[in-house]
């Protein structure tokens, strides 16, 4: 007997609605399952993004006005390398510093635009690697390049906010992963009995296909392909939640003169996060629906 696609449909339509409110929790929980994996590979994205901003053991960034003239830049330049706790000092010019910031923000269009129209977003700067890692003597050299110097913008330091932030995100990370392996747990189990009440549901009709011919596969794909759209729904409803957190978190680093400015993930990330949370949605339905017909349709 050869499967036809409006049967196929229409036997996984009526088992979804027979079922509704199994189908929905369980819908419900593979979306907060799959958005709190979501939550923790954008976080870490990011977290990783705002790193690379300090290689190099760069620790402090000293911001130059626009403005800032030929004879000031040098002093400045001068003044860093003759300091006793510098090691190194690097030179951010238009070319370097537009490079990292269309890499930071090439998620969000309207945020590039905005640089490259307005260069005051995307200040030159002095990437400073200090010969120590001393706290106090960074910190006492970020400030001694602070705006009281000419043609200073601003000077910001991440030594110890990065640290917390590395060491808060990978807590955070764990836990949420967690959380998440159990909520998958439980959305594995309420798929698993959606489709046992749906398989009991229609023992009769399973009974009679039986008796005219029809084929193990004819019986077996409408129950698959429930657990599958389950799993398909809820990751939609996930990939929602992580657009919306990518959004939030660039909101907080999108200040290019924060010590945290470039936490954000880049386009391909997000793009990558949204395709393993769909995969895994599907994934996750086609698991339980599986284990459900090896356990309870016997044909």
């Amino acid at each position: 007997m050869a499967l036809q696609l409006d049967y196929v449909v229409r036997e996984t339509s009526t088992n979804l609605r027979r079922n509704v409110t199994l189908s929905f929790a369980a819908v419900v929980t593979i979306a907060v399952s799959l958005c709190l994996f979501g939550t923790a590979m954008l976080t870490r994205a990011a977290v990783g993004n705002l790193s690379t901003r300090w290689t190099e053991d760069v620790k402090v960034i000293v911001f130059v006005k626009r403005d800032i003239s030929e004879a000031q830049k040098s002093s400045l330049q001068e003044q860093l390398e003759e300091n006793a706790s510098v090691a190194k000092v690097k030179y951010m010019g238009d070319k370097e510093t537009m490079k990292e910031f269309e890499h930071l923000f090439q998620s969000n269009p309207a945020m590039l635009e905005e640089g490259r129209k307005n260069k005051d977003l995307v200040p030159n700067s002095f990437r400073v690697t200090p010969n120590t890692n001393d706290p106090d003597a960074i910190i006492a050299l970020q400030r001694l390049f602070s705006t009281n110097k000419p043609g200073v913008l601003k000077s910001v330091s991440a030594l110890e906010g990065v640290k917390r932030l590395q060491h808060f995100s990978s807590v955070i990370q764990t836990a949420v992963l967690i959380v998440g392996l159990g909520l998958l747990a439980a959305a594995l189990m309420l798929i698993l009995n959606a489709i046992r009440m749906a398989m009991f549901a229609r023992r009769r009709e399973i009974e009679v296909m039986k008796l005219v011919g029809a084929t193990n596969w004819f019986i077996r794909v409408p129950f698959m392909l429930e657990g599958v759209v389950q799993g398909l729904v809820g990751a939609a409803f996930a990939v929602v939640g992580v657009y919306g957190l990518d959004k939030l978190i660039y909101r907080l680093g999108s200040d290019n003169l924060s010590v945290f400015s470039g936490m954000v993930a880049t386009r391909g990330e997000v793009t990558m996060v949204m395709l393993v949370v769909v995969l895994l949605g599907i994934t996750i339905g086609a698991a339980g629906s599986g284990w459900a017909l090896s356990r309870f349709l016997k044909v």
